[in-house]
């Protein structure tokens, strides 16, 4: 039997919730290593010492609204009406995937996007922050294994997913700056088209 929450607990979830919220916001207005904790605090109109009730610092918010945008993203690589046929008709899934999450969680998108990039963080952080990425990988590579054969060489298999992760980061990325959601969208499906026939003879197939 689930227990019930306590008003303190409920109002503990409402602000954990706003601040992630608030550090998301500033994150893509200003950029991770720009962000301050105080503007976070701002943003969210509470104390910093608020702030330090729920997270032990700035990174600690990163790593977890990278680790919550990876889950959002993985779940929509599970989401098909039918599975996909072939690997062609795989790897159009996984780009589609990857496409919608740009647009309808651009926040989320460009967090991950600078995610990739943070080198300013301590190293006992990047460590928790390479975990989430390493689960998107292994999605990636979950989802098109069944579609090879076994004797595809993992580390093969490893780089097709990296080119994925690539392709899309780089292209929506950039595309985003200058770009229309309908001049992205016509643009990327030739592009996405050649991907995928390179990606399949990359693999044999």
């Amino acid at each position: 039997m689930k227990t019930k929450e306590t008003r303190t607990q409920k109002r503990a979830r409402r602000t954990r919730k706003k601040l992630k919220k608030a550090a998301l916001d500033v994150f893509t207005e200003k950029s991770v290593a720009a962000a301050t904790v105080e503007e976070i605090t701002e943003k969210a109109d509470v104390g910093k010492g608020t702030l330090y009730q729920h997270f032990a610092d700035k990174d600690q918010i990163v790593v977890t609204l990278v680790d919550e945008a990876v889950d959002h993203l993985i779940g929509r690589f599970r989401a098909y009406d039918c599975k996909p046929e072939t690997l062609e008709d795989m790897l159009q899934h996984l780009l589609n995937a990857h496409y919608d999450f740009s647009v309808e969680c651009r926040e989320e998108f460009l967090l991950l996007f600078q995610g990739k990039l943070l080198l300013k963080l301590e190293s006992d952080t990047m460590d928790e922050l390479e975990e989430p990425y390493l689960r998107y990988l292994q999605e990636i590579e979950h989802q098109v294994a069944p579609y090879l054969s076994p004797r595809i060489d993992t580390v093969k298999i490893r780089r097709l997913a990296c080119a994925v992760a690539g392709f899309v980061f780089g292209f929506f990325s950039f595309a985003m700056i200058g770009m229309t959601e309908k001049e992205i969208e016509a643009s990327v499906n030739p592009l996405r088209r050649v991907f995928v026939r390179s990606l399949c003879a990359f693999l044999g197939r």
